[in-house]
């Protein structure tokens, strides 16, 4: 029989246990696992807060005055027929015509001059033939009137006059041979009752030459076309105008004041420029005395999923973690962020290893983790919550590394992953800010200003080209008429 020495069974029992220790260092795990589908989910379009762009217009008085003195030329009133109340009556404008206004009133100056032609017939008995004379004069007279003014829904100033006038320089007068012949007296009683035919007058050029309903349709029109923030960004801005109201006219400080108010939906996205279709339909005008300055306007920031990435594989690759009082160890290699309906899948290429007492198992390949994201206010940034292992990877994991499924690793990245959005937001904001520190005019009469208060997110949504955070932004708008 053959027996072993006792140095012989030492040196192979010191082969076998090298043997061993030689396969337990090269056992190898390799994750064969595949990635989940890129998809996104199907939630519902983003429908921004309807926002009440009300803004305050002031409409200097000497516009006003000077619009209605270059319109205001020529004939104001003429009254060519002298057979149905024996006068003829031509008004031209002579001069200047002067405004003031005091709440919710005009008072009105207006120089004029006269041409009058009367005629009065004679009859000195039934059956004696009659006498007709006609004569013509033409004098000086101010018109001073009194307009109380109001809004329609049609978008005109309603005003509605009364007045009363004063003799100027030329009084109406007939001569008759080398003997002149004083008429106020005369034809003041007739001039008292053509005072309401021209205050109608002055009320109709004045509805006529205040047509506020082109200066709002133009501006109905205008807020509709896309406003190109930033190349860079490529950011947009928005506005889908839904109602118009105005508040009841007044003056104070040598203006009209009033307060225009358009609801609108107003959106600013950095995925390009935004398809719109123009409704140029202006709604009926809605009188308000209710009216606020504030703006509400939805802000998009989107990080696109390879922005996401990179930020990423910054925070956790080339990392090495370890457990089990350091039995067990991962290093990540490269990390990449993709959506999957309404989570958003993380990817990690590991290499690891794990020891228990003399045998080392490696193991190499990917693992894919699912979180869902939400906003963080503290840090203003994308975060994820509930993140665990993919379905298909967790199988694969508690078949060739049970250690890794049962440790904190998928806490750790949890912990880790953060998306910060407060740069693209504040750009945005920034360029909003700029925008109305430029005094955009949104048309050649109107000239807007205006702040971006504060910033307030909504919601996360996953598009095909990123990760979109809607904020809400706040502010206000105030708008000067300085042109007629």
């Amino acid at each position: 029989m053959f027996r072993l020495t006792t140095l012989q069974l030492v040196f192979i029992l010191f082969v076998l246990s090298s043997l061993l220790a030689f396969q337990a260092c090269s056992s190898t795990a390799r994750l064969d696992t595949a990635a989940p589908p890129v998809t996104v989910a199907n939630v519902p379009a983003y429908q921004p807060k309807l926002s009440s762009i009300s803004i305050p217009v002031s409409i200097p008085l000497a516009a006003i005055e000077e619009k209605l003195n270059q319109e205001l030329q020529g004939a104001l009133y003429k009254d060519d027929n002298l057979n149905d109340d024996n006068l003829m009556v031509t008004v031209l404008k002579k001069g200047r015509l002067t405004i003031r206004a005091e709440q919710d009133k005009f008072y009105f100056s207006v120089p004029l001059q006269v041409y009058a032609k009367g005629r009065w017939n004679w009859e000195p008995c039934k059956a004696c033939p009659s006498f007709s004379k006609t004569e013509a004069t033409s004098f000086d007279m101010v018109v001073r009137t009194e307009s109380r003014f109001g809004l329609t829904d049609d978008y005109k100033v309603n005003t509605i006059t009364s007045g009363n006038f004063e003799w100027g320089n030329t009084k109406p007068y007939i001569t008759l041979g080398p003997i002149k012949i004083g008429l106020a007296r005369f034809i003041e009683p007739a001039m008292k009752q053509q005072m309401n035919t021209i205050a109608r007058q002055l009320d109709k050029e004045i509805q006529n030459r205040l047509n506020l309903r082109q200066y709002v349709a133009d501006t109905w029109v205008q807020l509709q076309q896309p406003v190109k923030l930033d190349d860079n960004l490529n950011a947009w801005l928005t506005v889908k105008p839904q109602e118009v109201r105005m508040a009841p006219l007044y003056a104070h400080n040598g203006s009209l004041h009033t307060r225009l108010g358009i609801s609108s939906f107003i959106h600013v996205n950095t995925d390009g420029k935004p398809q719109t279709q123009v409704n140029r339909t202006l709604p009926r005008l809605i009188i308000d005395s209710r009216l606020s300055d504030d703006i509400q306007i939805g802000l998009t920031a989107t990080v696109p999923y390879t922005q996401a990435s990179s930020l990423m594989q910054q925070q956790v690759a080339n990392q090495t973690y370890t457990f089990d009082d350091g039995k067990s160890q991962l290093t990540v290699k490269d990390a990449a962020i993709t959506p999957s309906g309404e989570q958003l899948v993380l990817m990690l290429d590991v290499d690891g290893k794990t020891k228990a007492g003399l045998f080392t198992k490696k193991l190499v390949g990917k693992v894919y983790l699912r979180g869902t994201p939400y906003y963080d206010a503290q840090t203003a940034s994308i975060k994820l919550r509930d993140v665990d292992y993919d379905l298909h990877t967790k199988d694969m994991l508690l078949n060739t590394a049970s250690w890794l499924a049962k440790n904190k690793f998928k806490d750790m990245i949890q912990s880790q992953v953060n998306i910060p959005v407060q740069s693209q937001l504040t750009d945005v904001r920034n360029l909003l800010q700029q925008t109305l520190n430029q005094s955009g005019r949104l048309h050649e009469s109107v000239l807007l200003r205006g702040a971006v208060s504060e910033l307030a997110l909504e919601n996360i949504y996953l598009s095909p080209a990123g990760i979109q955070a809607v904020v809400n932004a706040r502010g206000n708008l105030t708008a000067t008429i300085d042109k007629l």
